[in-house]
């Protein structure tokens, strides 16, 4: 939940002051929670203490007033928010450019409310594709050691997230027999295999989905003249 609610939190404040006083049982709502008026809007409190712990947003809290949330850096430093394009295109350096390299959520994701309706495993799941893939689309694999060092979450969890992105139609896994390089003694071994991560439908990358509506507009030009 603190994750889903940080993410909304970016997508509505974005722009200075980077802050929202929108009510609980509102975000409550937004967010597809039962019982908005009074689990749900519990729910959204608890997550705000949450990020508030963990420096993430800055809460101003106001008797008789709903709270102003003000969204926080990303790296939970308690620094100010940056547009992370307007940093990047001011970055001195190119360690701090790096810093503050950034991913876009394709937008469908929100208004369908296929987000809404996710668990934290496949929020993060969706998370690490797209930061992996961004840009044209291709299949993603990691090592099985690698993958929790990079990511630090359980394999349970990239289990259960996986599926569910699978189930929802976002997301598409093959197997891709790994080649060990002419080994004379590999055909008395086992295979080895490695997943392959395709994102699907909506949750395509956002300059994946430009590109395609370009290709489109370009073969159309070619057609009509």
């Amino acid at each position: 939940m603190p994750v889903l609610l940080y993410l909304a939190l970016i997508w509505r404040c974005s722009a200075p002051p980077f802050s929202t006083d929108l009510q609980a049982r509102k975000w409550a709502a937004l967010l597809g929670l039962e019982d908005p008026d009074v689990r749900g809007a519990r729910r959204v409190t608890n997550a705000l203490d949450v990020l508030e712990r963990e420096r993430l947003v800055r809460l101003e809290r106001r008797r008789g007033e709903s709270t102003i949330v003000t969204v926080l850096s990303e790296s939970g430093d308690g620094t100010a928010y940056q547009l992370p394009s307007t940093a990047t295109a001011r970055a001195k350096t190119k360690a701090t450019a790096e810093r503050h390299r950034y991913f876009k959520i394709p937008p469908k994701l929100w208004t369908t409310e296929d987000i809404q309706s996710m668990s934290a495993g496949a929020i993060a799941m969706l998370l690490i594709l797209l930061c992996e893939r961004n840009v044209d689309g291709r299949p993603t694999w990691w090592s099985t050691e690698r993958f929790p060092q990079l990511f630090a979450i359980s394999p349970s969890m990239r289990a259960k997230g996986t599926k569910e992105l699978e189930d929802l139609g976002l997301l598409f896994v093959t197997k891709q027999s790994v080649a060990e390089g002419g080994d004379p003694t590999r055909i008395f071994t086992r295979d080895r295999v490695r997943n392959l991560y395709r994102l699907m439908g909506d949750a395509r990358p956002q300059a994946m989905r430009e590109a395609q509506t370009t290709r489109k507009r370009t073969v159309r030009r070619r057609v009509n003249t």
